[in-house]
């Protein structure tokens, strides 16, 4: 399944809704600082192969991104392992859809999670705010304060 969502609303909208959705318009407000994560999820030689080529070809493409090592193991609210990448930095907010529609088209079989750091808190950039490319992962957020 190739499609894409945010929080738990899929993209594969009527043409009317994809073309509001196109004006970046989110609904949350973003804190001062690094605007967005991006976590690449893998399971197995397979796509860890298949997650390392996404890896270096957003490496080449978005050289103001800040990768990070990939993690072979559950970490954190991660059940499976994934590497991770961000914004770098507040000035960056811009190109999130610029980054969303290389994945969308790049990701493959593989499942990837861009969520901000909103003024909403973790619990809702890792829910309500996440956008997902592929099949959305249970993380491991459950005790997490959703008031926050």
């Amino acid at each position: 399944d190739n499609s894409c969502r945010i929080g738990s609303m899929s993209t594969n909208m009527s043409s009317e809704n994809k073309l509001e959705s196109e004006v970046e318009q989110h609904s949350y407000t973003l804190k001062p600082r690094n605007p967005y994560d991006v976590h690449v999820y893998y399971d197995g030689i397979d796509e860890r192969n298949e997650a390392m080529e996404l890896r270096t070809k957003m490496q080449d493409k978005f050289k103001w991104m800040r990768f990070y090592s990939p993690k072979d193991r559950p970490i954190g609210p991660h059940p499976i392992p994934m590497w991770e990448a961000d914004f770098g930095a507040y000035d960056n907010r811009r190109k999130w859809s610029e980054v969303r529609d290389f994945i969308e088209a790049e990701h493959g079989n593989l499942s990837v999670l861009i969520h901000p750091h909103s003024m909403d808190g973790d619990y809702a950039d890792h829910t309500k705010n996440a956008w997902w490319a592929g099949e959305a992962i249970n993380l491991r957020i459950q005790s997490w304060n959703t008031n926050l």
